[in-house]
């Protein structure tokens, strides 16, 4: 969704040259998919910008990005409405579909299924074919579900904490209550949605979606079709959340490890925000959110999945995914081609990693040490593996990926999805 914007350099460069500054710099950022520095500046910016429609769309793409759905709602309409020839027929598609899939993240499947069948007609009617687009896949997708509800939570009025366990690899599982029977779950920020093995789908009864989707996997290459299931309702603690969709997960079991069951974003964004303390083995769900650290919003979502904005020992800015299902830390391809000067005298090694759709095979360089900055705080990795190119060239579009060996450094690390920030409190 990086490249989904095109700005047009005539419409910059009719600008007069007042405007023609801020209007640059805007379309630019859009254009580099730089979200956290459009974040920053579009404040200062947006009462210089000459253009309706890049001021438009300067809205719609942070409101996608920070996690204002309402918001995104309202302001993609009126874009839509009022800009659609300078928008052209290819980004009109685009925005719409990126609408219906934050829709379908928040449980609006019929709207997302009717936005989703809307650019498919256009696109039939322009272009005579659907094929190779993904859309009528897509469209089926929310089409199915398009009559269950949305889900929701019921929590008590206060903090709710709950102690944690880890799993045989190192993962932290709370017992989650479906039908008075107890599971642990993964919390994965990770995932887009929660998943259930076959096993636990048969031991709650759950309602099966006949149709199978396509799910990607988390590594680059992995993925493939699975089904889904409807959860009426389950409890954490005191907290009860309602009408989950998640995937059914009949892929075998990886290094003999039995995973049950994953809490993915789905839950994570109903709750607003997660403070997890290694150290005591407490996850607390505040009802009082953390207020916005002076530093500002340091994450955003990019297909439901959190996405971190940090600084490295060098001062070069970086964007990790945050992502509590994988036990260790990892830097990308995209970053070893960043620092291929540096980390080609380290020798090479193969790796096996699973994740859904089966295990893919790697070559990694390990750094013997990285360090990170979360918004000022310091945070240490020693013999951090870094993925090595394949001959086709960079896959990743990160600088890597942030697993639970963050969270066990000694501290207090607070995970806000209505602001939109992490912040890391050292002890």
């Amino acid at each position: 969704m990086k490249k989904i914007i095109s700005i047009l350099i005539c419409i910059i460069y009719a600008l007069n040259l007042f405007g023609q500054n801020a209007d640059q710099k805007i379309g630019e950022m859009i254009n580099s998919g730089n979200w956290f520095e459009l974040e920053r500046e579009y404040a200062n910016l947006k009462n210089d910008v000459q253009t309706p429609m890049l001021k438009m769309m300067s809205e719609v793409m942070l409101a996608s990005y920070f996690n204002r759905p309402i918001e995104l709602r309202e302001k993609l309409q009126q874009l839509l409405d009022n800009h659609q020839e300078e928008l052209g027929f290819s980004n009109l598609c685009n925005m719409t579909i990126m609408g219906a899939t934050i829709e379908g993240f928040e449980g609006n499947y019929s709207l997302a299924a009717d936005m989703v069948k809307g650019v498919a007609d256009v696109v039939q009617n322009a272009t005579g074919s659907l094929e190779g687009t993904g859309l009528l896949e897509l469209y089926n997708y929310y089409n199915v579900i398009r009559e269950f509800p949305a889900p929701n939570i019921e929590r008590p009025f206060g903090d709710v904490e709950i102690l944690f366990k880890e799993n045989s690899v190192g993962l932290f599982c709370l017992p989650v209550q479906i039908k008075d029977k107890t599971f642990d779950f993964i919390i994965d920020t990770g995932a887009s949605f929660s998943v259930i093995s076959s096993d636990l789908a048969n031991a709650i009864q759950a309602q099966i979606i006949d149709m199978p989707v396509y799910v990607e996997g988390a590594n680059e290459g992995s993925g493939g079709y699975g089904r889904r299931a409807f959860i009426d309702m389950m409890q954490i603690g005191a907290i009860k959340i309602n009408n989950i969709i998640a995937l059914v997960n009949d892929t075998p079991d990886i290094d003999d490890v039995k995973i049950d069951a994953v809490l993915g974003m789905d839950f994570l964004k109903l709750v607003n925000e997660l403070q997890i303390d290694y150290t005591k083995g407490v996850i607390n769900f505040p009802l009082e959110l953390t207020p916005l650290p002076s530093n500002g919003r340091n994450i955003i979502l990019d297909q439901n999945v959190p996405l971190l904005s940090v600084t490295d020992n060098n001062q070069s800015p970086g964007i990790f995914k945050l992502d509590s299902g994988n036990v260790a830390s990892e830097l990308s391809d995209l970053w070893y081609s960043k620092n291929l000067s540096y980390v080609e005298k380290y020798p090479i090694e193969s790796i096996q990693s699973g994740s859904f759709g089966g295990i893919v095979q790697y070559n990694i360089v390990r750094v013997p040490h990285y360090e990170i900055s979360i918004g000022g705080t310091i945070a240490s990795f020693e013999q951090i593996p870094s993925k090595v190119p394949a001959t086709d060239g960079v896959m990743d579009s990160v600088d890597g990926n942030l697993g639970v060996d963050l969270i066990k450094m000694a501290g207090t690390f607070i995970l806000n999805f209505k602001d939109m920030f992490f912040e890391y409190v050292k002890e």
